[in-house]
């Protein structure tokens, strides 16, 4: 149930049946030369279907991220990272403050992550309340899933696989595989790159701040973007959404304020 399509009367009714509230995160970035930049999309979807489901009530998904690794593409948009922390801080608050008592944060992309965690424990420390994060991007990158799909053996990899197939499902038409070109990961320094966050020395991480342009081609793809179909699409879209719906629908049986001290 998306709060941006309800009366404030029929929020304050499904409060009071017990609905949880899901908090969605999305981003605004690159995915290499072919596919859409705005995959707040794919969160957006997930969020709403398993609110429809579950019935519980859905927060305006936010399409900002911290993505300031990807700052050289145009059209990235990346808050700074107290922005980010305080519009979630302050939707929590809304929320807490109309009487919900089980939020969930529904965050579409990893560099949302460790800001997340920072204001999550600062919530259960000042509020009392403990707010997990799920990452459905992640639940749909699944060993057991991705072999079924792709078969053994495939690599995902950010301007490739998975974002290209839900593109496909989420954005008809606007996803161009003539534009896709080069992919793969550069070495830093002669070292290989470890994700954008470091390098290995002797096989050892050592963290170094990276961007994108740092370790792909020009392209901003590290994964073969060539294996997107919709139809695998669909299938990680509908897993999400079933993994999600699992999930709020168990949480609904603990209390999240009882660990909070």
């Amino acid at each position: 149930m998306r709060i941006g399509e309800m009366t404030w009367t029929m929020v304050q009714e499904a409060i009071a049946e017990g609905a949880s509230a899901i908090i969605p995160l999305g981003s605004i970035e690159e995915h290499g030369p072919h596919s859409p930049m705005g995959d707040y999309v794919a969160i957006d979807a997930i969020a709403g279907q398993t609110g429809e489901r579950t019935r519980d009530l859905v927060a305006p998904t936010m399409p900002f991220g911290f993505s300031e690794y990807f700052r050289h593409y145009p059209g990235t948009i990346t808050l700074r990272p107290e922005t980010l922390s305080g519009v979630v801080e302050d939707t929590v608050d809304c929320l807490l403050r109309h009487g919900v008592r089980r939020i969930v944060i529904f965050n579409g992309h990893a560099g949302n992550a460790p800001i997340l965690e920072l204001l999550t424990r600062k919530l259960r420390r000042e509020r009392g309340i403990l707010i997990p994060s799920v990452s459905p991007l992640q639940v749909i990158q699944a060993p057991e899933l991705i072999k079924e799909l792709y078969g053994a053996g495939f690599k995902l990899g950010h301007g490739g696989e998975p974002m290209g197939s839900l593109m496909m499902v989420l954005q008809p038409g606007k996803v161009q595989m003539e534009r896709a070109g080069s992919y793969g990961r550069k070495d830093l320094w002669g070292m290989p790159t470890d994700g954008l966050g470091a390098f290995l020395f002797h096989g050892v991480r050592v963290a170094v701040p990276l961007d994108m342009r740092d370790v792909t081609p020009e392209t901003g793809s590290l994964g073969d973007p060539s294996s997107a179909t919709v139809a695998r699409g669909q299938a990680m879209l509908n897993y999400a959404v079933d993994f999600c719906v699992e999930f709020m629908r168990w949480f609904r049986t603990v209390d999240p304020w009882g660990l909070a001290e």
